[in-house]
């Protein structure tokens, strides 16, 4: 057999005597050469579709599957939900916390009353309170500005007495005169006076101290009615409980401003989320946050809580702060979750507490006592003190928060 001269040393193969010989890669495309055309048709006649049957069963395995799956991953994504607002919550006030210990002045974090969600407390059937409801959706982040003492160095501040003034709550006070060549800006509440007034660039709740020594007196704001049974507005200085205020002429003064909103942007909750003000507060059962009203919390520039500011009514809390977060469907204002549960019982919420002395902020589940979990509901509010005795004891943050 002689070899095709086209292809070199290339083996040859023949399977007929008369047919010449074929390389090797003449004999793949043989064999990669289309089927015969009844071939083609007979495999398209064995191939089918699926029948409604067929559709029918796999729906119904899906349905069952998913009826089966769904009371489990429920309760997983509520826990996840009241998991990621629980971090946000906490992040965002050791946020503040580490912005007062980096700047040296107050920065705390005001947590916004939600319209609608306010239902008035008062008595249960038993004779026990029921505090203030209410819900918190979204959290500014709040700094105590620089002290003030006037536009210019010349700036003065007289304290004149008539009488020492008693006002509508029985606050001893002594009305205050600014020079009046200094300008101040706006005050809340605006004043009600004559044209020649400039306005003040104080607010009400601010706090003044004169000539650089003693103490800081709040000042307020004073209503009267004059001779002629007209508004006298005004503003004044309260006295503090044994400390006289004396009269000054041309005293210098340093003030202590209201908190201001940062650059900081607010930060809502996840949708479905809320922080439950109804069970939120102190530990002392005299401070509880529902209501209408926003609720602040200042830390200090060495970390600690400076104050809470409860609806412009400040204290020094001595016992830690407690935030409940929860689902918005389990609020006073919608009459709690179909289960009857309310956010102090479902252990999967959490709380959010702050240590007054440390400033530290923990998280950790919500621990319904036994009490609830068989129903005895007889002093509900007691129950949530119980509640927080995990989150008291909790020395970490759970769930990665």
């Amino acid at each position: 057999m002689t070899p095709r001269s086209d292809v070199p040393n290339e083996p040859q193969i023949s399977n007929n005597a008369n047919l010449p010989p074929l390389n090797v890669f003449e004999r793949n495309a043989e064999r990669r050469a289309p089927k015969k055309a009844n071939e083609m048709k007979r495999l398209r006649e064995q191939r089918r579709g699926v029948t409604l049957m067929e559709l029918l069963v796999v729906a119904t395995i899906i349905l069952i599957v998913t009826a089966v799956s769904v009371p489990t991953i429920k309760p997983m994504m509520e826990s996840q939900l009241t998991k990621q607002a629980g971090s946000t919550v906490s992040t965002y006030l050791n946020r503040a916390r580490a912005r007062a210990m980096t700047t040296g002045r107050p920065c705390g974090v005001t947590f916004e009353y939600f319209p609608g969600s306010f239902v008035p407390g008062g008595l249960d059937e038993n004779g026990d309170p029921i505090p203030d409801a209410s819900a918190s959706l979204v959290l500014h982040q709040v700094e105590t500005p620089p002290y003030y003492s006037g536009l210019d160095q010349g700036a003065t501040f007289n304290v004149f007495a008539e009488g020492d003034l008693i006002d509508a709550t029985g606050r001893r006070i002594r009305l205050w005169d600014t020079n009046p060549d200094i300008y101040w800006s706006s005050m809340v509440p605006e004043p009600i006076r004559g044209p020649d007034d400039y306005g003040c660039a104080l607010d009400v709740g601010a706090k003044i101290q004169f000539n650089g020594v003693g103490p800081f007196y709040p000042i307020v704001h004073y209503q009267r009615l004059d001779a002629s049974g007209a508004v006298e507005s005004s503003y004044a200085v309260e006295k503090l409980p044994g400390i006289d205020l004396p009269v000054l002429q041309n005293a210098t003064y340093k003030v202590v401003r209201q908190p201001r909103a940062t650059m900081t942007a607010p930060v809502g909750l996840p949708q479905g989320a809320v922080v439950d003000m109804e069970h939120s507060g102190t530990d002392d059962q005299i401070h509880w946050f529902g209501g209408e009203i926003n609720v602040t919390t200042m830390f200090s520039p060495d970390g600690s809580v400076s104050y809470v500011d409860y609806g412009g009514v400040r204290f020094i809390p001595s016992t830690p702060i407690y935030f409940l977060i929860g689902r918005w469907d389990r609020i006073a204002a919608l009459g709690g979750a179909e289960d009857g549960l309310w956010n102090s019982e479902d252990p999967t919420n959490a709380w959010v507490s702050i240590n007054p002395t440390s400033g530290l902020v923990t998280t950790a589940e919500v621990n319904p006592p036994f009490d609830y979990l068989v129903g005895d509901d007889e002093e509900p509010y007691g129950l949530v003190y119980e509640s927080r005795e995990f989150a008291r004891m909790s020395k970490r943050n759970i769930g990665g928060r």
